[in-house]
């Protein structure tokens, strides 16, 4: 059966309905959008220093454009989706650390605090300062390192071999030793890989077959690191009261008077032989070095860097090298892992952050990138072959 409504009752009914509606209306809160707050006007960047590119990690970038906040904890930089904190901001310019994220493109765009927009984004590469290099891993047991002038880098290991690692980080075998470990590897002017082994005695391997080391010569004592003038003569030293001089023919003869000091590091570098280790009478690490004369004569002996005093009494000088401008590096087991020193005496670590002590040896290529052997005694995991991008070539 069916059955309709009264018109009053429909009344009712629609009375009701607009009352609760209005009733609801009422009750919602006000609406948080003011159309008269702008905000503050949105970041731009209009260049970014050094232009196109910079190494991971290392030194600073800044960024100059507009609508800064000269408070740099308000300005949030972004590379990609990694926020990155800001050293120190004007309203025109930001300066921050580089971070250790190294890739081809990265997009990089600011928020500001009180504005409502993103800045336009910049493109930005972040190349790579340092990797571990080929397949060493925690049961390889390295330690000298050589390299020749075509970026071949020769490295000895406890199992009485020497590898050889190609240019694009291949490792291959390339000799043997009849001891265990070969102390330093240089190689020499006449193509040859020579061999130290912590004894009097000298070794050499051939560059162009590879093969068993074969006993070059005698010096008159132990010998711990050496390194090749340019005139062919290997200067050499270890612990000892003196610095020795061994000429192509194989005779040696002492060359500088060392009293008293454990030389662990020899570089030589126009004209003059570099000498680093610890002078046991004070405990005390130091970097000297000796002007050559003649082949026969050397300077007398001069304090070139005063570790000790300059760095950390409680570390050592384990390894030298030296760019073509001059700068010398110092590989260490202090934190800095290698400290570069500067011809006028101003030093600094390289690459604070990025590298990790103990820099045991180094090696530098014919180009710009530096090879390290990275010890660790205590965590084999550590224990890695470092090649470092050192944007500069390394002395002849």
């Amino acid at each position: 059966m069916n059955k309709t409504f009264s018109a009053p009752l429909i009344f009712v009914l629609l009375c009701s309905l607009i009352t609760l509606f209005i009733g609801c209306e009422a009750d919602n809160p006000p609406s948080l959008f003011d159309p008269e707050v702008t905000g503050e006007p949105a970041p731009t960047i209009a260049q970014i220093m050094p232009a196109d590119s910079t190494l991971a990690g290392i030194g600073e970038i800044t960024l100059t454009g507009t609508n800064f906040s000269p408070i740099a904890e308000e300005n949030l930089v972004f590379f990609n989706k990694d926020k990155i904190s800001v050293i120190s901001a004007t309203e025109t310019k930001l300066v921050l650390k580089s971070p250790n994220i190294p890739a081809e493109s990265i997009d990089i765009k600011i928020a500001k605090k009180g504005a409502f927009l993103f800045s336009n984004i910049m493109h930005y590469k972040l190349r790579q300062a340092m990797w571990e290099y080929s397949d060493f891993g925690d049961f390889d047991d390295a330690w000298a390192l050589a390299c020749d002038k075509n970026e071949n880098l020769y490295v000895s290991l406890t199992t009485r071999k020497v590898v050889k690692v190609t240019p694009d980080g291949v490792r291959q075998d390339f000799g043997t030793t009849s001891f265990l470990k070969a102390q330093a590897m240089r190689v020499g002017p006449d193509n040859n890989l020579y061999v130290s082994r912590l004894t009097t005695a000298l070794y050499r391997i051939p560059l162009a077959t590879g093969g068993a080391t074969v006993k070059w010569t005698d010096a008159p004592g132990r010998i711990w690191d050496m390194d090749f003038s340019p005139s062919g003569m290997l200067y050499a030293g270890g612990d000892n009261n003196d610095l020795y001089r061994i000429k192509p023919d194989g005779s040696g003869a002492a060359v500088a008077s060392y009293p008293s000091t454990y030389i662990k590091a020899v570089k030589v570098f126009q004209g003059y032989v570099y000498v680093g280790g610890l002078d046991k009478t004070g405990n005390h690490q130091y970097v000297w070095r000796n002007q050559i004369i003649s082949d026969d004569q050397l300077g007398a002996k001069e304090v070139y860097f005063d570790w000790s005093a300059n760095v950390d009494a409680t570390s050592e000088v384990s390894s030298l090298t030296f760019a073509a401008d001059g700068d010398l590096y110092i590989g260490t087991n202090a934190a800095a892992a290698i400290m570069v020193v500067h011809p006028n005496g101003s030093f600094e670590p390289l690459y604070p952050g990025v590298i990790e002590p103990t820099s045991y040896a180094m090696a530098w290529g014919p180009g710009q990138y530096l090879y390290v052997n990275r010890r660790n005694e205590v965590d084999p995991t550590k224990k890695r072959m470092i090649k470092l991008f050192m944007q500069k070539v390394g002395a002849p």
